[in-house]
């Protein structure tokens, strides 16, 4: 069985919603081409159409296409390709591969969003699986102010039983870390200046003078952590307080509530030295080992974003049609995914996406090793 054969078990969670009559292309065909396309780091369908035409002889090879489509084809079938039946067949080639892996042992699910700023701004909340780099699920909201209610609906939409939930300061609302609990997972969130009283108060119980004093080791379990290189000296300390009855007057309020923390960073680089401080409120009856590092995790998406501004130039696209950027955005996620996972599992000089990318643009060898390993066990 070839690789587009093995693929397309997935793709048929794809409906083909085009008239019977006028179909010259099979979609698992189309969707193979997007996905090579994208691996490459291709970022529209006119690079993809380029790219096929110069590797013509791979395709008509790996699929059942007599000859190549044209780009108007190819815009087309993006302009109709449900983007949620695309994330789930694609998730489905994720769970073929890593499911017992992932399963193993703890999730932690980040949430967040991104703006995507090209000819019409298009801003997608994203629920990430953390370590995979791996798009659980995604809703499009018509700008940044509604990230809220999209992340409580992603909470109601995705399996999270069991998992670590982990949201930034937007996301730090008593009916949001409700839905987490409710839906029998855990939260991590960073504690947001909006919460008056309840803000000042924690921010006050971690405050540099009160912590210097000589009963600091009652009051806080602590872990630490001290990172050099790029020209710099990092260490976060992650201080959680043993008592959270200090607060009995909010417990009740924030559902599931049993740790309140803090992270300092403190960033020593050419001499200088600068300091942040950050507190959060958890579910999750843990260590401040385990809770430093779901902080530290929860910047993944960070990472995750960039990549989509920086591989595929996003902010840059020039693409007009909506349901074709949310198309591109799930397949990019996707590629990202396929490429992290495909370093950290083989051997590979390069240990850089965008170097990744470039290799599979130039070595089809390359590009057929990446695509044999999603290919899981048949």
């Amino acid at each position: 069985m070839g690789i587009r054969e093995k693929l397309s078990i997935y793709f048929e969670l794809v409906d083909d919603n085009r008239h019977r009559s006028y179909i010259t292309y099979k979609l698992p065909d189309i969707m193979f081409m997007l996905i090579c396309g994208t691996l490459c780091g291709l970022v529209d369908a006119e690079e993809i159409i380029e790219f096929a035409e110069e590797r013509e002889e791979f395709f008509i090879k790996h699929t059942e296409m007599e000859q190549l489509p044209c780009l108007p084809t190819l815009r087309n079938i993006l302009k109709i390709i449900n983007p949620v039946q695309l994330e789930l067949c694609l998730n489905g080639i994720f769970r073929n591969v890593f499911c017992k892996e992932a399963l193993s042992k703890e999730r932690q699910i980040i949430f967040d969003g991104k703006t995507a700023r090209g000819t019409d701004s298009l801003h997608i909340v994203t629920a990430l699986l953390a370590d995979y780099s791996v798009s659980l699920g995604q809703i499009t909201v018509g700008e940044k102010s509604n990230e809220i209610p999209a992340v409580r609906e992603l909470l109601d939409m995705l399996d999270i039983k069991g998992a670590v939930v982990t949201m930034d300061a937007m996301h730090c609302q008593k009916e949001t870390v409700a839905k987490v609990i409710k839906n029998k997972a855990d939260y991590v969130v960073q504690l947001k200046s909006n919460q008056g009283n309840f803000y000042n108060d924690v921010y006050a119980m971690f405050d540099d003078k009160y912590m210097d004093e000589t009963d600091k080791d009652n009051e806080y379990e602590t872990f630490q952590t001290i990172e050099k290189g790029h020209g710099r000296i990092e260490k976060r300390t992650c201080y959680v307080l043993n008592n959270v009855e200090y607060f009995t007057d909010y417990l009740a309020e924030w559902k599931g509530l049993k740790k309140i923390f803090a992270v300092k960073r403190t960033v020593e680089k050419g001499g200088k030295i600068s300091t942040e401080l950050s507190c959060y409120l958890s579910s999750k009856n843990t260590s401040a080992e385990n809770l430093l590092s779901y902080t530290r995790k929860h910047w993944q998406i960070e990472s995750f974003h960039w990549l989509l501004d920086v591989n595929y130039g996003e902010d840059d696209s020039l693409i007009r049609h909506k349901n074709s950027q949310i198309c591109l955005n799930v397949l990019r996620k996707f590629t990202i995914s396929m490429l992290k996972n495909y370093i950290e599992n083989n051997p590979t000089k390069r240990k850089t996406i965008s170097g990744n990318t470039r290799k599979c643009l130039m070595n089809q060898d390359f590009m057929t090793d990446v695509l044999l390993y999603y290919c899981g066990d048949f």
